[in-house]
C-alpha cells in the first residue's frame, strides 16, 4: 500500500476498529518531516501486516450495495480455483439447458449419456433428473435441480471396435444455482435462540444442494455484524485484527452431513458461540452459504438471538 494512499479516514476508521499500533503516530519529538515519514512508514507497515485495507474497503462496499438483499457479492480478491476439464454449466434452478456432443452418427443406440457414472436412458419425464434426446444426440436437461449437480459424460460407439466399446466425446459439468430465494439455499431455517446471559450456545445451518469435497468452504458465519468462521484460506481471516470484540468470544464450529426429511444428504455447519460480554441482550447470528465454491455469491440466513437473565445458575 502506498503511503499517498493512507486517508484522514483511513486513520478514523483504524481508530474506531480498535487497532492498537505502537509508535505509528508521531509524538511532539518528532515535529520534523522526517520523524513525520518514518511514523507514516510505521503505520503503513502495521497496516500490511494487519490487514488489506482496500480489501476490507471492497468488502464495506459490496456489502453496503446488498444491504438486505440475496445474494451478496464479496469482492474476488484472488484467482479463484480452476473449473474441472471439460464444458462448465450454472443453470438456476428450474432452467432447462442443452449438453451438446458432437458425434459422427446421429443413431440413438450409437450414443451413450452417463451421469456421475451411471448411464442415462434416452428419455425420463419423471424423476429428480428430467432430460430427453435432442436429434444430434444433445442431452436436454429439462427444470433442473439440485439432483443434476455432477459431470455429464456424451460416449460414442468406437469405430471399427466391438459392439460394446464405447468412446467419450465430450464431459460437462453442471452446478445448479439456487434462486435468490433463501428456501432454495436452506433446507430449514435456523430456530430462534434464547438462553441464559453466559451461557454458550449451538445453531445448526443445513444447506439444500450438494456440498463439495471440503464442506466448510460453503460457509462464513457472523454475529453482531463481525465475521466468526470463513472458509479455509479465506481472506476474511484477516478481520480478526480489525474487530476487537472477536478476540472475546469462544468460538468453535463443526461441518458433517445430516438426513434430511427428503431421505438426501444435507451439508451443515453447527457453531458454538460463547459471548462473555456483560450487560449484552442479543443481537442477530447469520449463517452465509454459497453453492459454488469457486465463486463469492453468498446468500444469507439469520436467526435473533436472546439472553436473559443474569447468570445461569442462582447465586
Amino acid at each position: 500500500m502506498a503511503c499517498a494512499a493512507i486517508s484522514d479516514f483511513a486513520l478514523f476508521f483504524l481508530a474506531s476498529a480498535g487497532i492498537l499500533l505502537v509508535n505509528a503516530v508521531p509524538t511532539k519529538r518528532e515535529t520534523s518531516l522526517s520523524g513525520m515519514l518514518g511514523a507514516l512508514d510505521r503505520l503503513t507497515a502495521a497496516l500490511e501486516t494487519c490487514w488489506n485495507y482496500t480489501a476490507w474497503n471492497l468488502i464495506i462496499q459490496a456489502e453496503q450495495a446488498h444491504r438486505g438483499k440475496n445474494p451478496v457479492w464479496l469482492p474476488q480478491l484472488s484467482r479463484p480455483p480452476p473449473d474441472p476439464k471439460g464444458h462448465v454449466h450454472r443453470p438456476y434452478l428450474d432452467e432447462t439447458i442443452s449438453l451438446p456432443c458432437a458425434v459422427g452418427s446421429s443413431q440413438p443406440n450409437d450414443v451413450v449419456w452417463k451421469h456421475k457414472g451411471h448411464q442415462l436412458p434416452l428419455n425420463q419425464t419423471t424423476g429428480a433428473v428430467r432430460h430427453s434426446r435432442a436429434h444430434d444426440n444433445a442431452l436436454i436437461l429439462h427444470n433442473v435441480t439440485y439432483a443434476a449437480w455432477g459431470k455429464f459424460e456424451c460416449h460414442q460407439r468406437c469405430p471399427n471396435s466391438g459392439l460394446g466399446t464405447f468412446c467419450l466425446q465430450a464431459e460437462h459439468w453442471v452446478f445448479p444455482k439456487p434462486l435468490p430465494d433463501v428456501h432454495e439455499v436452506y433446507a430449514q431455517l435456523m430456530p430462534e435462540v434464547t438462553v441464559p446471559r453466559y451461557m454458550p450456545f449451538a445453531v445448526t445451518c443445513q444447506l439444500d444442494f450438494p456440498c463439495g469435497p471440503n464442506p466448510a468452504q460453503h460457509f462464513i458465519w457472523r454475529y453482531r455484524g463481525m465475521y466468526l468462521a470463513w472458509p479455509p484460506g479465506h481472506y476474511l481471516q484477516q478481520t480478526a485484527c480489525i474487530e476487537k470484540d472477536r478476540q472475546t468470544l469462544m468460538i468453535h464450529t463443526t461441518y458433517s452431513e445430516i438426513t434430511g426429511a427428503d431421505g438426501r444428504l444435507h451439508c451443515a455447519s453447527t457453531l458454538t458461540l460463547h459471548v462473555p460480554w456483560p450487560n449484552h441482550t442479543g443481537a442477530k447470528l447469520a449463517c452465509w452459504a454459497r453453492s459454488d465454491t469457486t465463486q463469492q455469491e453468498w446468500y444469507i440466513l439469520t436467526t435473533p438471538v436472546r439472553f436473559n437473565g443474569s447468570l445461569p445458575f442462582p447465586v
